[in-house]
C-alpha cells in the first residue's frame, strides 16, 4: 500500500543531500540524479526507518520499496508469540522498540512471550513496570493476577492486581476470583 508523506533523503557522492516527500500514491522525485551509487533515506513517523543504497543506471529506473509500519510490526510479534517463533517475535519486538521504544503493547507481548516461555519473574517484572503507570489496562491487571495466583503461587498480588482490573472495567469473573482468593 503507498505510503504518502515519506521523507526521502538522497545521499551520494558528488552533490549536496537532497530531499523529497511522497505523495499520496508514494510515488517521489529526484531531478539530476548522477549515474552510480547513490543512497537514500525513507523515514516517516509510526515507521520503521529504512537505508537503500543501489547503482543508478538512468533516468527510467524505478525503485519500490517497502516500508514496515507499526502495527503491522505487533502483528507480526503477537503472530510469531502464538506460533512459539521467539527468534523471530524477538526480531520484530527489538524493531518496534527502535520506532517506539516506549510502546506498551511491545512490553506487554514481550511479557507474554517470556511468560510462555516459563520466565514468570521477567514477565511480572515487564508487566508490573506498565501497571506502575497512571494508564494500567484490564489487560496487564489481568495477567498480573494470573501469574502471581497460577505461576507464582502469591495470592495476595494476585488479589491486588485483580482488585485493581475492577476499577478498571467491571467484571463479572474477576468479581468472583477475588470471592474466591479471599475465602482462602
Amino acid at each position: 500500500m503507498p505510503v504518502q508523506d515519506v521523507t526521502i533523503r538522497r545521499v551520494d557522492a558528488d552533490t549536496a543531500e537532497k530531499t523529497a516527500l511522497t505523495d499520496i500514491h508514494g510515488r517521489y522525485y529526484f531531478p539530476d540524479v548522477p549515474y552510480g551509487p547513490v543512497t537514500l533515506h525513507y523515514e516517516k513517523a509510526g515507521y520503521e526507518p529504512l537505508v537503500w543504497s543501489f547503482s543508478f543506471d538512468g533516468p527510467t529506473q524505478v525503485v519500490y520499496v517497502q516500508m514496515a509500519n507499526l502495527d503491522e510490526l505487533l502483528d507480526d510479534a503477537a503472530n510469531n508469540i502464538q506460533k512459539r517463533d521467539w527468534a523471530l517475535a524477538s526480531s520484530y519486538l527489538d524493531r518496534i522498540k527502535k520506532i517506539d521504544p516506549e510502546n506498551s503493547v511491545a512490553v506487554y507481548l514481550d511479557a507474554e512471550m517470556l511468560s510462555r516461555q516459563e520466565n514468570f519473574e521477567q514477565a511480572v517484572a515487564l508487566l508490573e513496570g506498565l501497571s506502575s503507570k497512571k494508564d494500567s489496562s484490564f489487560a496487564v491487571e489481568l495477567a498480573l493476577a494470573d501469574l502471581y495466583q497460577d505461576k507464582l503461587g502469591q495470592p495476595e498480588k494476585a488479589l491486588l492486581h485483580l482488585r485493581k482490573a475492577l476499577t478498571i472495567q467491571d467484571d463479572i469473573d474477576v468479581e468472583n476470583r477475588i470471592a474466591f482468593l479471599e475465602k482462602k
